[in-house]
């Protein structure tokens, strides 16, 4: 399954869980109406690459038991940044909701991602910080926000086996060994 889809739906699921229960996802950059107040609606996410921490390293992983391993390029790590935007019919509703975005930044500096982890998230425009265009008598404010170093993967994993026993030559004497040598060459 794809990393940032699953980060994704999982910084959703916190979302609903802690701020409001009905947050829906926008794509970046798409146009969208508000029916319904109080609304909280999460756009993007926008990807960038955070190239300070590119690597040409590979990692390996050993299966001890079953004397094998998966080596594959170690990911790139991308930000996901979310755009908030939240709207209200009245100014208490949108403290109030302001106010639970700020929450969640204090109670969860990580989203956890199941087995595989956890991702920093972090403030980047306070909710409020961001201007809007608010063509409505509805109360609007919007931030920013980021998931940070979502890892993704090439795909290629290279599968071998670990190596069970070593064997070592004799000590033979040099004409012996030299006589190897040759034969080896040839």
């Amino acid at each position: 399954m794809s990393t940032i889809l699953t980060v994704t739906q999982e910084f959703i699921r916190l979302f609903k869980r802690e701020v409001h229960e009905s947050a829906v996802l926008v794509a970046a950059d798409d146009v969208f109406e508000v029916k319904d107040t109080p609304s909280v609606i999460l756009q993007g996410p926008v990807l960038t690459e955070n190239g300070q921490r590119r690597t040409q390293a590979r990692l390996i992983e050993k299966n001890v038991p079953d004397l094998s391993y998966e080596e594959c390029k170690a990911p790139r790590l991308y930000h996901l940044d979310f755009d908030i935007v939240v709207t209200t019919a009245t100014e208490t509703e949108l403290l109030g909701l302001q106010e639970a975005i700020a929450r969640l930044y204090q109670t969860h500096p990580v989203i956890e991602i199941g087995d595989k982890g956890s991702l920093n998230l972090t403030e980047l425009v306070p909710v409020g910080g961001l201007r809007r265009v608010n063509l409505s008598n509805l109360r609007q404010v919007s931030g920013r926000l980021r998931v940070e170093d979502c890892p993704v993967y090439d795909g290629r994993v290279t599968q071998g086996k670990l190596i069970r026993d070593r064997t070592f030559a004799q000590n033979l004497p040099k004409h012996e060994h030299f006589r190897r040598k040759e034969a080896r060459n040839d």
